[in-house]
């Protein structure tokens, strides 16, 4: 059976592009040359341990590139940046508000009529998170600009409503449909 020659440099090639920016500027173009070289080496082997080589390769990059970008956002540089950022409001809550819920009730589902979450409820939740995180977004930033929380009362007072009211609800729906994260029926 024939197959593509590059096809599988270029994948590796793709995987490479993950890499934080700093970290592809240093070390991309030997990391790709190491590997077209092996890959050329490899590839008059046996299948398996062709195969083999590949997808050792393509695991333990994949975990590099992982182990990077947590070292570049345990730095910090990449937190303060999203936390200081509204436009990451909706990423940050459907990470935390939603995602993990998605997961809980695919994970729990059963056969049962109606044991399915509505796509409806997703929407609620990560609206209701978004709302919750933007608040915050917005406090760390006026904080972050070195404003006092009592120089502007008025939209302190609005954003603690706003941001328990978001809360409260958000709370209050995930209470209420967790018989559906955890697969009940007549959800």
């Amino acid at each position: 059976m024939a197959y593509d020659r590059t096809r599988i440099p270029t994948l590796y090639k793709k995987l490479l592009a993950l890499y934080p920016r700093a970290f592809r500027e240093q070390l991309e173009e030997s990391m790709e040359q190491t590997f077209n070289d092996l890959y050329r080496e490899r590839d008059q082997q046996t299948q398996p341990e062709w195969l083999g080589f590949i997808l050792w390769t393509f695991i333990e990059t994949g975990t590099g590139v992982a182990r990077e970008h947590v070292l570049l956002i345990t730095e910090g540089v990449a937190m303060k940046t999203m936390l200081a950022n509204p436009r990451w409001a909706p990423v940050i809550s459907f990470m935390l508000g939603v995602f993990p819920f998605m997961i809980l009730e695919w994970a729990t589902r059963s056969n049962a009529p109606r044991s399915d979450a509505s796509p409806m409820l997703w929407v609620v939740l990560w609206i209701l998170s978004t709302g919750f995180i933007a608040i915050l977004i917005l406090a760390v930033r006026s904080v972050q600009a070195g404003n006092t929380m009592m120089a502007n009362p008025v939209p302190l007072l609005l954003g603690v409503i706003f941001f328990a009211a978001f809360a409260w609800m958000w709370v209050a729906l995930v209470i209420d449909q967790m018989p559906c994260f955890l697969g009940g029926s007549g959800c």
